[in-house]
């Protein structure tokens, strides 16, 4: 299988699609709901992600997050 591509396209679909759910979205929840809203755009961005896919997305998310609490 061809490794997929991430691109400006890429994130400014991903970005569009979380603000307008945001704008609709109504119910408060924890860091798991965040996290279910950006998975579910992902997964509609790229779909049927394999499992090593699925871990790539979240070892970028945790470096992402490194570079911010200063575990990097």
């Amino acid at each position: 299988m061809e490794k997929r591509t991430f691109n400006s396209s890429d994130l400014s679909w991903i970005s569009v699609s979380l603000k307008g759910k945001s704008d609709v979205t109504i119910y408060e929840g924890d860091l798991s709901d965040c996290g279910n809203e950006i998975g579910h755009t992902v997964g509609k961005r790229y779909n049927n992600m394999t499992e090593e896919e699925i871990e790539d997305f979240i070892t970028g998310v945790r470096h992402g997050i490194s570079l911010t609490n200063g575990t990097h």
